[in-house]
This record gives C-alpha cells, sequence and structure tokens, in this order.
C-alpha cells in the first residue's frame, strides 16, 4: 500500500518544515480508524490515550516510516505513537524528545475543530541544558517553561489542519496549542508522531 501523497505542498520555517497533503486517501483514512475504534491502549494520560509504535513491530508503521525516509531523507526510525483525546484539555505538555527528527501528522478533519486557532502544535526552538536528565526536558513541564521564559524565546505556532506533517528537531521543546474539538465521537482529536535519529540520550 501506497501511504504518502506525491502531490504534497511544503512550507518551510527555518528548520520546522511543514507538509501538506501528506498522506493517500486510503492510508489517512485507516489512521484514523484503528485509533478512534480500538479498544487497547499501551498508555493511559488523564486527557488521552496513546499506541506505541517501535520499529519492525507495526506492519503500517514500517510502510509509513520507509517512505518517509526515501522522500525526506529522514535518519533511522526509532519509535512512534498515536495519540486519541478524550476531551478538551491543555494537551501534550511542554516537553523535549530524544530524537533528531519529530514528524508530526494530524488525522482528525478540519470540521471536526471547533476553535481554528487551538489544536496545533507550538515549537520552542531552544535545546535543554546539557546537565539536564531526561526527566528534568521529558517529564518536568514547569522547569522547561521557566527555562524557555528566562530565555525569551517565543512559539513557532504550526496550525491545525488536517493531514498535515510537522517536521522538526524532536530535542526542540514543544506543546500541544490546547485541544478544543467539537462534541461527537467522530471529532476527536487524533495525531500520529513518528521519532528519526537518536538525541540527547
Amino acid at each position: 500500500m501506497k501511504t504518502l501523497n506525491d502531490n504534497f505542498t511544503i512550507k518551510e520555517y527555518g528548520d520546522v518544515r511543514v507538509v501538506d497533503n501528506f498522506f493517500t486517501e486510503e492510508c489517512l483514512n485507516i489512521l484514523k480508524a484503528r485509533v478512534l475504534y480500538g479498544k487497547f491502549f499501551d498508555l493511559e494520560y488523564k486527557n488521552y490515550l496513546s499506541i506505541n509504535y517501535f520499529a519492525k513491530q507495526d506492519y503500517l508503521t514500517d510502510l509509513i516510516a520507509d517512505e518517509i525516509s526515501k522522500k525526506f531523507k529522514v535518519p533511522e526510525f526509532i519509535r512512534g505513537w498515536s495519540f486519541i483525546y478524550l476531551k478538551n484539555s491543555n494537551g501534550v505538555r511542554m516537553h523535549a524528545d530524544p530524537s533528531i527528527v519529530n514528524v508530526n501528522v494530524w488525522v482528525s478533519s478540519d470540521e471536526s475543530a471547533n476553535d481554528p486557532e487551538k489544536n496545533g502544535l507550538n515549537i520552542y526552538r531552544i535545546l535543554p541544558p546539557p546537565d539536564w536528565t531526561r526527566e528534568d526536558w521529558n517529564g518536568n513541564a514547569d522547569k522547561s517553561r521557566k527555562y524557555i521564559l528566562d530565555n525569551n524565546v517565543e512559539p513557532l505556532k504550526i496550525k491545525y489542519k488536517c493531514n498535515r506533517a510537522v517536521f522538526f528537531n524532536g530535542s526542540y521543546f514543544h506543546e500541544t496549542n490546547q485541544v478544543d474539538m467539537k462534541e461527537g465521537f467522530e471529532n476527536r482529536r487524533i495525531s500520529y508522531t513518528l521519532l528519526f535519529g537518536k538525541n540527547l540520550e
């Protein structure tokens, strides 16, 4: 199965790349359905659930990672997740990931979004200090936010759009720009994150 479109469009914001019309319609629909109607999740958070995808463990994820590697020349695929939000919330808190490249893709329809100014991604183009531990940069949102404020770093705000992929340095601090979706089971916010190349660890 072909997973990525050939007629995608790209906009670059320095070292952050935004790719629209990313997945084929078939792949997009499968990705949405298998999470929306899934019953088994690996992790349960306060307002959302996630499924883990490791290399060589999920056929569709391997297909996607392989096509991304060929088209965008990213490092080796490490792991990924899918996320589904159970209700409106702040979303994923401020953190950094141990990766060279993150690819974040939204698969819920544009019509499902209640507020067009929310549901996106805020990227802070600053890396954690070298003496910070994983618990500092991935598990302490308050400490990370203070570090960003102390360094006067403003976020690059990427707006939510269905089938939009965002390529960025995963070691940059980033967070969900809140979650505000319409009522109804099929309007839940679903996203995928894939990590390529090891960093920070």
